[in-house]
């Protein structure tokens, strides 16, 4: 079996998106509320963004772990890089 450092850190970030919404109102005392977050969301805006982005964050690395990045990023991306 092949070792996939990239996979591993992708295994990893789908732990990290559950933390980002089990414990939101740590992050949001740790780190304060996020002025763009309070604007677009309104008062109390920082909370659903860092649940949003823990689910977009898991998301992103179960694409990532299946393949579904790979194509993406080529469409997208490719021409910027030569592919």
């Amino acid at each position: 079996m092949l070792f996939y450092p990239s996979k591993m850190i992708a295994w990893l970030l789908i732990p990290a998106g559950v933390l980002m919404i089990v414990y939101t109102k740590k992050i949001v005392d740790f780190t304060g509320a996020i002025a763009f977050a309070e604007k677009v969301f309104g008062v109390g805006g920082t909370y659903p963004f860092i649940k949003i982005a823990g689910i977009v964050l898991i998301f992103v690395a179960y694409s990532w772990i299946f393949g579904g990045m790979q194509p993406f990023l080529h469409r997208t991306l490719g021409a910027f890089f030569g592919g």
